[in-house]
């Protein structure tokens, strides 16, 4: 069981701001409001000498998918029975300046959402370092490491014997890998190489060469550009 901020006895939480609804189904250790239309939630932690006011996009996995919109200070002794009504305060404020779906995380890149041809989305990771993104072929098993069998041969990799396209960017340097993995969570060991993408060339055109490498790799076209797609030859000129 979930293990939320305390609240003051007799404390009335609001269940409902401006179309943001309070989940009390929530899992995490939080006061969490759900849109019941977008993929997103904001959060009320306690972090021992703070408590944070939390946007989430609730479409990507790792740490980074949280934005922080406010903070408070927790009391020196300790005393929860004013820094929790605070705290909410604050994301009854934010929730009333900023209705559900019109929100956007600064560092989600929209494109990854539109898979390369023949793929689907399993996981966008956004961690503090590098970004992360998991494509599995349509229609092939979903591969899963297990312990004592090896994986299949990496001089014969093909997009049925490896089938998750992964792409992976670190932030900062640009840098950035096109890959095909045999399972999901691959280790960078168990990957082959897909696709060379251009030095510090960043996720968006990592996208575009895996979209080109799966419209090649599938026979199959690819959709028109996603909305933040970068375009390779405009990149590279």
């Amino acid at each position: 069981m979930p293990v939320r901020p305390a609240l003051p006895d007799a404390y009335d939480l609001p269940n409902r701001v401006n179309g943001w609804l309070y989940d009390d189904e929530a899992t995490w250790n939080a006061h969490v409001w759900t849109a019941p239309d977008a993929p997103q939630s904001v959060a009320v932690f306690d972090h021992q000498n703070e408590l944070d006011v939390l946007v989430i996009d609730d479409r990507v996995q790792g740490f980074e998918k949280r934005v922080t919109v406010a903070t408070v200070n927790a009391t020196e002794n300790g005393d929860r029975s004013q820094d929790v009504p605070r705290a909410i305060e604050e994301a009854v404020a934010w929730m009333e300046a900023t209705p559900p779906g019109t929100w956007t995380h600064p560092d989600v890149d929209e494109a990854v959402f539109n898979a390369p041809p023949g793929y689907e989305l399993t996981h966008y990771y956004l961690e503090n370092r590098e970004v992360i993104v998991y494509y599995h072929r349509k229609g092939a098993p979903e591969g899963q490491r297990l312990a004592g069998i090896g994986r299949p041969d990496p001089d014969e990799a093909t997009p049925e014997t490896y089938p998750y396209l992964v792409v992976k960017a670190w932030r900062g340097s640009g840098n950035a890998t096109v890959a095909l993995a045999p399972w999901d969570y691959a280790h960078d060991s168990e990957m082959v190489a897909a696709r060379e993408p251009p030095e510090r060339c960043g996720l968006e055109i990592a996208l575009r060469v895996a979209r080109d490498y799966a419209a090649d790799a599938t026979g199959e076209e690819p959709d028109p550009l996603a909305v933040g797609q970068a375009n390779l030859a405009a990149w590279s000129q």
